[in-house]
């Protein structure tokens, strides 16, 4: 045991032994001089000795009350070193607690706390001293960052936590930084504190994630089972261990009408069979159907193999029964008909037939699969001839009864296992080991190059049965698809070279219209969507990004609709796409499906050609332009006149509105060309067809030069009126420029002789009837002295 150090005594001790020394010796001194006084009186000898006796009892009562708080200090500091100690070891018992766990008192102050509940995050501890107040503590915690669900809001967070935390009922769960999660549970004490327990439950939450995506995976695997099956060409039936229907595909349902599927499920196989014999099914037991009944449930998962049956309707089944595991029955029937059809009309080939099944039979012999089976004991008891092909230099026939170590030991000390060589001891202890416990098949090398593929499992009666097959040529077969698969990712690879090194851009997308690849060409053609352009996403998405940041003009103001028919005309895949982008360049966009679902474009820069389309465009409206045009005057010609003038008709016969036509013809126009010369002519020609021009009014009015001097007007929509102050406004300007024409015998100045005509136009007439009006009327003003204007005042037929 440690020595104990005596306690130091205090100065106000000393001080009172001290006094209670004093007192003593005057005590002793008062008392033994009033008993040795001798001329003292009684009373004063009385007083002194009580008053001695009395000095001396203080002396001794102060010398043991000094001693008892000696007593009491030492018992006291001892007693604070056993509340030390017992606080150290209560702290560390609680830092090995895996849990975080504190205890606040009444004032909600921090009164004890482990390691484990400083820390907010694994690796990250916040200081924490004790008698802090739990609301100052949560403040800290959520103020690191690290409690997930304390973000954004940290204030209406701490709010909502510290309501719980004063009135605890659950536990809570809380999700911290890294994928972590808490589980906080909250408990009163009697003196009215709060316990709080704080457990890490990460991997709970994780397994609980595991469990439910799990089921999802079950569920879908469910559905594509239920899928696969309905999608069997053969009908499958499967009954329960009590022989009841649990399982119809639709192929089933259609080789049996007579019994519909929600009325099958449940019932058992003998119902179903009786079903079946009521609408005469199978032939063959016409007459006898009990007897036929009793023979059938006899062989009920006892056939010896598959069987072939005539139904009424002319049909033949295949049927195949099989019995698993678990005590359910699996029935496949299969359509034969035609086959059995084709059996009937080859009789001839029965012979061939007979010679091929009984080839068939001695292949199932042969088949390499061998048997080896072993007792509880683990000894060789049963094992068939393949076993002795399969390992021709072992005689099974002497290893029977004997263990499985000793044939173990007999094959590696021969050197028959090749796998087991520098390590014989090591591995026949693995080998034994797993011997009818393995999870798995074992693949076994033989000396002679061979493969062997072990299956083992043990019987309820613990007896252990192998399987070998010698997959050699599998092993074969598996690395030649690893050659090929070599051979194929080069191909894939020389692939994406070509597609690399494509002067056009490409692109492919799957079936649901993700991105799968594209070369660098594609996404220098498209730089302002290149950052999306990757694998992944949709052909919407990079469309809609680009058309957003203004890559293409013809979205720019209308990105949605546009977005919108790019996605469409995408999909549809049946037609090249222009599109025309900021920087003056033209891409043509052929896209085609591919036969499983995708898509494949190509992107062809067609600057060049759009160009060149462009320019023949524009000369090619020039040109239709000049020959609308006439080359003099630079209005209308004949032609133009003609083209507007049937248009027109049609117009205004469907509308039933007015169409005018005013026709001109300058006065003695000869004479000014053989006064002046045909330059002066056409200048003057020029001249008027401004004018006339420079009269319109509407769009669709027109002025065009008939022919020599005659020019006309078209004017739809106008009544005669219309057309009279129209042709009236013609005259009127030629008149104000005062052309001169010395030669003329009608006036000094170039004058205009006019004819005008209007009429609703009919569906029986033709359009040249309102030319000729105009026309007449324009030749009875010139016979009326020219200079003039005429309308022509019957309706034109």
């Amino acid at each position: 045991m440690p020595r104990t150090t005596p306690p130091t005594l205090p100065r106000g001790h000393l001080l009172a032994l001290l006094v209670a020394g004093f007192c003593g010796a005057g005590g002793l001194a008062m008392l033994t001089w009033a008993l040795a006084s001798r001329s003292m009186d009684l009373a004063t000898r009385i007083a002194s000795t009580f008053a001695g006796a009395g000095l001396v009892a203080s002396a001794v009562l102060s010398w043991w009350l000094v001693r008892q708080v000696l007593a009491l200090r030492a018992k006291a500091s001892e007693a604070q070193a056993a509340a030390q100690r017992a606080t150290t070891q209560l702290s560390a018992t609680l830092d090995i607690l895996p849990d975080g766990l504190a205890i606040y008192d009444a004032d909600d102050r921090l009164v004890l706390c482990n390691a484990q509940y400083r820390e907010v995050n694994k690796g990250t501890s916040m200081a924490v001293e004790y008698g802090t107040l739990f609301e100052e503590v949560l403040r800290r915690a959520a103020r690191s960052g690290h409690i997930v669900d304390a973000q954004p809001d940290v204030d209406t967070w701490l709010a909502h936590r510290m309501a719980r935390h004063r009135a605890p009922d659950l536990p809570e769960v809380q999700e911290v930084e890294g994928d972590r999660w808490m589980r906080i549970s909250e408990r009163l004490t009697e003196e009215g504190g709060v316990v709080v327990l704080r457990a890490d439950i990460t991997d709970v939450v994780h397994k609980e994630r595991a469990l439910k995506q799990a089921l999802h995976n079950a569920e879908r695997a469910e559905r594509s089972l239920r899928e696969a099956v309905n999608a069997m060409p053969a009908g499958l039936e499967i009954y329960d261990e009590n022989d009841r229907l649990v399982l119809c595909n639709d192929q089933m349902a259609r080789l049996r009408p007579h019994l519909p599927v929600a009325d099958s499920l449940g019932k058992t196989y003998e119902e179903l069979l009786r079903a079946g014999l009521r609408h005469g099914i199978p032939q063959e037991a016409r007459g006898q159907e009990e007897l036929w009944l009793a023979h059938e449930m006899a062989l009920r998962g006892h056939r010896p193999g598959p069987e072939v049956r005539h139904y009424p309707d002319g049909a033949w089944m295949h049927m195949h029964e099989s019995r698993t595991p678990s005590g359910m029955t699996v029935v496949v029937r299969l359509d034969i008909s035609d086959l059995i059809e084709q059996r009937h009309k080859v009789d001839a080939a029965r012979q061939e037939n007979l010679r091929i099944r009984q080839l068939l039979e001695r292949a199932v012999e042969a088949l390499p699969v061998s048997i080896e089976i072993f007792d509880e004991q683990d000894r060789l008891v049963l094992f068939n001839q393949q076993l002795t092909r399969m390992y021709p230099y072992m005689n099974y026939s002497e290893h029977l009864g004997k263990g499985f170590a000793d044939i173990l030991r007999y094959s590696v000390e021969r050197g028959l296992i090749p796998s087991a060589q520098g390590r014989e001891e090591a591995w026949i202890a693995e080998r034994l080991s797993e011997h009818g416990s393995r999870t798995s098949t074992l693949v076994q090398r033989l000396t002679d190059g061979r493969w062997i593929n072990i299956y083992e499992t043990r019987t309820p009666e613990n007896y252990v049965v192998t399987v070998r097959l010698d997959i050699t040529d599998l092993i074969e077969q598996r690395q030649a698809l690893e050659s090929a698969q070599e051979a194929a990712q080069q191909a894939r690879q020389q692939l994406q070279d070509a597609v690399e090194s494509l002067p056009e851009g490409f692109a492919l997308f799957d079936a649901d219209d993700k991105l799968v690849v594209c070369n660098a060409q594609y996404r220098r053609l498209y730089p302002i969507a290149a950052p999306v352009i990757v694998p992944g996403n949709t052909f919407e998405q990079i469309a809609r990004y680009g058309a957003e940041r203004g890559q293409y003009l013809d979205a720019v103001g209308n990105e949605e609709s546009w977005v919108a028919q790019r996605v469409a005309d995408h999909r549809a895949a049946n037609q090249a796409v222009l599109q025309r982008l900021p920087d003056g360049r033209w891409l043509q966009a052929d896209e085609r499906r591919t036969p499983q679902g995708g898509i494949a474009g190509v992107r062809t820069d067609v600057t060049q050609l759009v160009r060149k389309e462009q320019e023949l465009a524009s000369a090619n409206a020039k040109l239709a332009l000049l020959s609308t045009t006439d080359g003099v005057t630079g209005i209308s010609n004949r032609r133009r006149f003609d083209e507007r003038l049937a248009a027109e008709w049609m117009r205004c016969c469907r509308h039933h509105l007015p169409l005018a036509v005013v026709m001109f013809d300058i006065d003695h126009f000869k004479l000014y060309n053989d006064h002046y010369g045909h330059l002066a002519g056409d200048e003057c020609l020029r001249r008027v067809a401004q004018l006339m021009q420079g009269n319109i009014r509407r769009a669709d009015e027109i002025a065009a030069r008939y022919g020599g001097e005659e020019f006309v007007l078209l004017l739809p929509d106008a009544t005669v009126a219309d057309a009279v102050t129209a042709a009236r406004r013609c005259m009127d300007s030629l008149r104000e420029a005062a052309l001169a024409h010395p030669s003329s015998p009608t006036a000094s100045i170039v004058t205009l002789s006019a004819g005008v005509a209007s009429m609703v136009p009919r569906p029986e007439a033709q359009s040249d009837s309102l030319v000729q009006a105009a026309d007449a009327a324009l030749y009875r003003a010139k016979n009326s002295g020219r200079n003039r204007l005429e309308v022509f005042e019957q309706a034109p037929s």
